[in-house]
């Protein structure tokens, strides 16, 4: 615990404070979780039905839980974990760079999971859409990351921008991944799903 509040103290603003590490981790860990269940939970469909829509492509719900709810909490609380405590299972405490490049990726997939995954979208005229309603939480993340771990990010420059790059481009490229999969797979081709219209009914299935 000692070295997690050490680190705490070198990246961040709130120095040796185990208030913040504890509060820091748990609203992570928190936002990650809710917009998780918001986009498995969605109110036509989870996530990962209304993304494959898009491009014409279903993907089995079992699949789609274990990638979209499960493998992405798990990745998202692991990068927090790292970037605010400077620790993981296993490997226990992390260099700078890496805890800075953690940083970093989370800053950068909470700005695209908004920007990319839920707003632009919706803009599009995608609607409904799992998990824009906790899209603003992601927001607040990322603001409070920028300010309060820049003493971090300017540690390590390099690892904080490649980090930021990975976070960003994980879901850049989610859509891209489901349209090659939808070529790979053909029995999951479906019509894809018009802009403006309703969901499918495939969606559903």
């Amino acid at each position: 615990m000692s070295l997690a509040l050490d680190h705490l103290d070198q990246v961040s603003v709130f120095g040796r404070s185990l208030i913040a590490l504890i509060v820091m981790l748990a609203l992570d860990w928190t936002f990650s979780a809710v917009h998780a269940h918001e986009e498995w939970r969605g109110e036509s469909a989870p996530l990962w039905r209304v993304f494959g829509a898009t491009v014409g492509l279903w993907l089995p719900n079992w699949l789609g839980f274990l990638l979209f709810t499960l493998g992405l909490t798990l990745i998202l609380w692991s990068a927090g974990l790292v970037a605010v405590a400077g620790w993981f299972p296993f490997v226990g405490d992390v260099s700078i760079p890496t805890a800075v490049g953690a940083i970093g990726f989370l800053i950068g997939a909470r700005i695209s999971d908004t920007l990319i995954s839920h707003w632009a979208l919706y803009a599009l005229g995608y609607r409904p859409n799992p998990g824009l309603r906790s899209t603003p939480l992601y927001v607040i993340e990322a603001a409070v990351l920028l300010v309060a771990f820049r003493q971090g990010l300017s540690l390590s420059t390099s690892a904080a921008f490649w980090g930021f790059a990975c976070g960003a481009g994980f879901f850049i490229l989610v859509l891209p991944m489901l349209r090659a999969l939808q070529v790979i797979v053909p029995p999951w081709r479906r019509t894809p799903w018009a802009r403006w219209q309703p969901l499918p009914a495939w969606t559903k299935e």
